[in-house]
């Protein structure tokens, strides 16, 4: 299929599936079709700025809410060459080789990386490539639904999050991973490759946790209930909460839902 087409086909998708109105309660569940979109990025490499505002981009644009959740991992392997991205961890790191391993048999790891709904990657600064793994992901039927529910911070520094998900067909097991996010981050670059440059940082994830394992059975459903604590440095008026059914042995994901804390 040709990008144009693709193209043609995702704004179509996106007019047709977009949701109509809404309550103003926190509280979102997604329809069949979304996108989960996951770059592996690093303050370190000078060709990730450019991923980033793309990340950013698709955050914003009101043609994808609801259907395609942007989430920005920052790896931690540049930092051995002159600046600790303050956003940085091992585990994205090994979450990156993870994919490279088991969804594309591989031990070749990159920044900027995208890789949408645990199927498909490209090369994170390349907008057309992005688009194209974004329209075949919302053409694809998800074995299983998620709803989220996130209410307001505590003042004790707490947030309550309730996810729920629903197998339609057999697919499995899965996991349902739950994502707190942080948006409008800027971070004033003293060395390495981005030496005397602000940068600004969207959708970093701050936290990510395995909610529970829903069984490989058509018509399967489970739901809880998670009190995830939040950094007082932390901005929580930018914060969201991001929740994805995984498969563990292939890492396709199969359903998600997104919610902005501070909206």
């Amino acid at each position: 299929m040709s990008t144009i087409l693709k193209l043609s086909f995702l704004v179509l998708a996106l007019a047709v599936l977009a949701p109509r109105g809404g309550s103003g309660e926190a509280a979102a569940a997604a329809s069949d079709r979304t996108a989960v979109v996951e770059l592996f990025t690093s303050q370190g490499c000078s060709s990730c700025p450019p991923a980033d505002r793309l990340l950013s981009k698709l955050a914003g644009d009101s043609r994808y809410q609801g259907k395609v959740i942007p989430l920005s991992f920052h790896v931690d392997y540049w930092n051995q060459i002159g600046w600790q991205d303050p956003f940085s961890s091992a585990r994205w790191s090994d979450r990156q080789k993870l994919y490279a391993a088991r969804a594309f048999h591989s031990n070749r790891i990159y920044t900027p990386q995208v890789v949408v709904n645990g199927r498909a990657e490209c090369v994170g600064n390349s907008e057309r490539q992005v688009v194209d793994r974004i329209a075949d992901a919302l053409a694809a039927e998800p074995a299983g639904r998620v709803s989220l529910a996130v209410d307001p911070p505590t003042p004790d520094g707490h947030l309550k999050v309730k996810v729920g998900a629903k197998l339609a067909r057999a697919a499995g097991p899965l996991d349902l991973w739950v994502a707190i996010y942080e948006s409008g981050l800027s971070t004033s670059v003293k060395a390495g490759e981005n030496a005397s440059r602000i940068l600004r940082n969207d959708r970093v994830v701050r936290r990510f946790e395995k909610a529970f394992t829903l069984p490989a059975t058509a018509g399967a459903e489970k739901s809880t209930e998670l009190v995830l604590g939040i950094d007082k440095r932390w901005k929580t008026d930018a914060l969201g909460v991001a929740a994805f059914l995984q498969d563990p042995a292939t890492l396709e994901i199969q359903g998600a839902a997104a919610r902005e804390v501070g909206r």
